[in-house]
């Protein structure tokens, strides 16, 4: 089983249950400074497999305010440069950090070919474009 993180433009990053829930965890650690920042990341525990159950851990980033999806674009890419720094330390199995870590990696680079304007088959973990469900989810969209 898997989960995943839906991207703006509909492409999609899908890793295990347990690397999606340990990159989820890098991030959460990165979203300390203000109280915006901290609501995301307690709405971000909540979205783990581990809450959920297996393969039901996702994040939709179109359904975030604006605000919150630079957040966790940038706590993502704070939490990458973090999991390079520090290696395997603390991991239950070190050898599983290498390629988690390129997965994670290959969410960034998602990122940047939206950025650039790629097309999302381009780079898409999935076989084809996930539709957006038009809803509004996590925290900042009720002020």
């Amino acid at each position: 089983m898997s989960a995943f993180i839906a991207l703006d433009d509909g492409r999609s990053w899908w890793a295990a249950n347990w690397a999606y829930d340990s990159l989820i965890e890098k991030v959460v650690d990165q979203l300390n400074g203000t109280d915006a920042e901290r609501e995301l990341a307690d709405w971000l525990r909540e979205r783990t497999c581990r809450v959920n159950g297996p393969g039901l851990g996702f994040v939709d980033v179109r359904e975030l305010t604006a605000q919150n999806r630079l957040l966790f674009r940038l706590a993502a890419q704070r939490a990458f440069r973090s999991a390079v720094l520090s290696g395997s330390v603390g991991w239950h199995e070190p050898t599983f950090f290498p390629d988690w870590l390129a997965r994670f990696r290959q969410l960034l680079r998602m990122w940047k070919a939206i950025d650039r304007g790629e097309p999302p088959e381009q780079l898409n973990d999935s076989h084809e474009c996930m539709k957006p469900s038009g809803k509004k989810n996590g925290p900042g969209w009720e002020a």
